[in-house]
Order: structure tokens, then C-alpha cells, then sequence
């Protein structure tokens, strides 16, 4: 037996392409697609989507014609009752009007405030904080003097034309 006779030949692939490795897509491939057109199809959705458009004249005329109907149903209760009624009546007309946060504001808080109702004049402004502060003593005073609740309804109706013109 020889020995330099090699056992071993070497043969050559007949195709290429069976040394490239093939690929299989992952399961998590096809949610990441998913996940990707989702995203486009929202965001074309949410730029696509119309504002609404508030009319602030239209909410302002509503405030008013709410709180003018509050005052008129609010006859014949006492000085106390009153002076609650009519500042709660004001203070919601001055949050969905003028979009203040009075109606969640105490007396002291709405009054030290330097930027309440900037959008009225200085006499008006003044008018109502005298007007709250006349309503503050009602109701947390521990005494209260019988007046008349209609004085009460008059001063808050005036109040309120003399806000809703400005």
C-alpha cells in the first residue's frame, strides 16, 4: 500500500446559492409590521380629525341667559339663602364667560387676585368686589340682619348687565 495516494477528494459545489442562508421571518416581525401601520393609520387619523370651534361670543350669550333665568327663579328666599344664590349665580357666570376660576375661589382668594377680571373695566371691578364682599359678610356672618333678598337679586341682576356689556 502506498502511501501518498490521498483518499480525500475535493469536489466542488454545483450551486452557490445553497451556501447562502435563508431567511425565515420571526414571528414578532409581523407585530412590529402591524404595530408600524397602526401607528400611521392613528396618526393620520388624529391630523385628519376637525377642531371644533368655539364660538366665545355663542358662550358668553349662554352664560348670560343662564344666569339671567337663576336670577329670576330666585325670589322669595332669605337675606342668607340670598347672598349664596347670588354669588354662586355670578361666579359661574364669570367661569364659563370669562373663563375665571371665581366659582372655585374663596371671597379672599378672588379678591387678592391682581389679575381677576381683567378684561372689565376698573369701576366694574370694583363694583363686584365691593358687591362679593357685601355677600361674604351675609353668609359668613354668624348674625345675620333680616334684609330683603330682592335687594340682593336687583344688585346681582345689575352686576350682571353691566359685566355682559363690557
Amino acid at each position: 500500500m502506498e502511501e501518498n495516494e490521498n483518499s480525500f477528494e475535493l469536489v466542488e459545489s454545483r450551486d452557490a446559492i445553497d451556501l447562502v442562508p435563508v431567511w425565515e421571518p420571526q414571528v414578532w416581525w409581523y407585530f412590529a409590521a402591524a404595530g408600524v401601520v397602526l401607528g400611521v393609520v392613528l396618526l393620520v387619523m388624529f391630523l385628519r380629525r376637525k377642531k371644533t370651534v368655539s364660538d366665545p361670543g355663542k358662550e358668553r350669550r349662554e352664560a348670560y341667559l343662564e344666569a339671567k333665568g337663576d336670577f329670576e327663579k330666585g325670589a322669595g328666599s332669605s337675606a342668607r339663602e340670598a347672598a349664596v344664590r347670588v354669588s354662586v349665580i355670578l361666579r359661574r357666570y364669570l367661569s364659563k364667560s370669562m373663563r375665571e376660576p371665581a366659582l372655585f375661589e374663596t371671597h379672599e382668594e378672588f379678591v387678592s387676585r391682581h389679575d381677576a377680571l381683567k378684561g372689565l373695566p376698573e369701576d366694574v371691578r370694583q363694583s363686584l368686589g365691593v358687591f362679593f364682599a357685601k355677600l361674604a359678610e351675609l353668609k359668613y356672618a354668624p348674625d345675620v340682619a333680616e334684609e330683603a333678598a330682592s335687594e340682593f337679586y336687583s344688585g346681582g341682576l345689575e352686576l350682571l348687565e353691566r359685566i355682559h356689556t363690557q
